[in-house]
């Protein structure tokens, strides 16, 4: 089997000089690169998803520590290993913090490719990455060949349909889709995609994906953050938020686009791993969650290393008084944007309030998991704490046999990808897990949701529902 030899792993001191060193530890401040910052991006756009435990994706910038070291270069500090270099990513082990990740699985980056200095995880992950940059580099090449001219810089422009609109017209539409806005010259909603006058490749990719016709808050926050203005935006869970601020974030910022939670970044930017003076736009996605959580000091941290320029956008379900108060110190001449009621579950889930003493909320549970009617597996439960999620999960299996797992801010971020991964496929029958899971996530799999520990409010509530159909069950 053919095994590339620009991935090897650390040679001793009197070997050739022709390997690339193995990184099981990243010295800090050390090599040709310590004094250099990671490459620039466009965006930056934190998660509160994860934000309990701080943990996030790696950076998109090559790590300072990367540089690949010599044959003669840090053998000193290094000890030489006989252990063979990994084939498949699923070998490796996560990435602690403040170590490298792999560029291709997020992994620990335990190797250095030679070729593009990048840090990779096993054979299998510096494949893809060759063949990956073999294409980027081939699709330019081919357009430098053929004297293609570079894309036109795109700009928003109110689409002549809307443009012809009256006022009436305008203010009755809003009314209709439920749209609040709140601001001075705010662009008007469009009514479908193509009024956006989007690349025909990012209009092509929206249909292939699914999305034929903007929800309310699509409608106004697309044209608006297009704009380059300041927006403070909420809306029902399940309305599209995501998208809404994730298609000027790919206008403006193209493929240079970081997404962390802040605690995470933090990290990242302390090892001088990634530049964001370059950021042309911020996005705070769950504001309101990350803040009830005691992380407003990491985000405007993080906020400190982007251009005071830069354009700021805040998004979540609710806003209660202490995101007034961050948009208030944070944002510039912000359009404010609601679209439904806020604070209000969905309409479309069956909400059902089940009074039941706490020493009998298990056999009530498990009543619901052994009825062949209203078990519609997978089937997600919400407890109070993570300690209780652990001992919930471990009842469960054993008393109905079900296959049964835990998820809470200490778990690994590897295990709570797997069980997240197998609460979607149909691995795991029952989910017990904290609020962690209730943030954002798009579970379109789950039908039955179990508050077995009634939330501490209703905007706890509202992010810890169903995003489409089914049935809702408080204890």
């Amino acid at each position: 089997m053919f095994v590339p030899r620009s991935l090897k792993v650390k040679r001793s001191a009197h070997e050739d000089g022709k390997s690339c060193a193995a990184k099981k530890a990243k010295p800090e401040a050390e090599g040709p690169c310590a004094d250099g910052a990671g490459d620039p991006v466009g965006a930056v756009v934190t998660e509160g998803a994860a934000a309990a435990d701080g943990q996030g994706a790696g950076p998109c910038g090559q790590p300072a520590e990367a540089c690949s070291v010599g044959p003669m270069q840090g053998a000193e500090d290094s000890p030489v290993s006989d252990e063979p270099v990994k084939s498949f990513s699923k070998t490796q082990r996560c990435a602690e913090p403040g170590e490298p990740v792999c560029v291709v699985c997020g992994r620990f980056g335990e190797y250095i490719c030679d070729q593009t200095d990048a840090d990779v995880c096993s054979l299998e992950c510096k494949a893809r990455h060759l063949l990956r940059a073999g294409q980027k580099g081939q699709k330019g090449q081919e357009e430098r060949e053929a004297g293609a001219p570079p894309p036109a810089a795109y700009a928003y422009r109110e689409h002549p349909f809307i443009a012809g609109l009256r006022e009436d017209q305008v203010e009755n539409l809003k009314r209709q889709l439920g749209i609040s806005v709140q601001g001075q010259d705010v662009a008007r909603p469009i009514v479908d995609f193509e009024h956006c006058g989007f690349p025909e490749a990012l209009h092509a990719n929206l249909k292939q994906s699914g999305y034929e016709v903007p929800t309310p808050i699509q409608m106004q926050m697309t044209p608006v953050g297009l704009l380059g203005r300041d927006i403070l935006a909420s809306a029902d869970t399940g309305s599209g938020k995501t998208a809404a601020f994730l298609l000027p974030v790919i206008i403006r910022a193209l493929f240079e686009v970081v997404i962390a939670t802040p605690g995470r970044l933090l990290d990242i930017l302390r090892q001088r791993s990634v530049d964001l003076r370059g950021v042309k736009i911020v996005v705070v996605d769950e504001a309101d969650s990350m803040l009830k959580m005691g992380f407003q000091q990491q985000v405007l941290d993080v906020l400190e290393n982007v251009p005071a320029d830069c354009q700021t956008v805040l998004v979540s379900a609710t806003v209660p008084a202490s995101i007034e108060q961050l948009a208030a110190r944070l944002l510039r001449d912000p359009v404010r944007i609601a679209a439904g009621k806020e604070s209000l579950p969905c309409s479309s889930v069956r909400q059902v309030v089940l009074w039941v003493e706490d020493p009998a909320k298990k056999k009530k549970l498990f009543e619901i998991l052994n009825d062949k009617k209203l078990f519609k597996p997978p089937v997600l439960v919400f407890v109070g704490c993570r300690l209780g999620a652990d001992l919930l999960s471990e009842a469960v299996q054993k008393v109905t046999g079900l296959r049964s797992a835990a998820v809470h801010a200490e778990k690994p971020q590897a295990e709570r990808t797997c069980v997240l991964e197998g609460l979607l496929d149909g691995g795991y029958e029952v989910v017990v897990s904290t609020g962690v899971l209730g943030r954002g996530l798009d579970l379109v799999s789950v039908t039955l949701v179990v508050n077995f520990d009634m939330p501490s409010s209703m905007d706890e509530y509202v992010h810890q529902q169903l995003h489409d159909r089914g049935t809702e069950l408080t204890f």
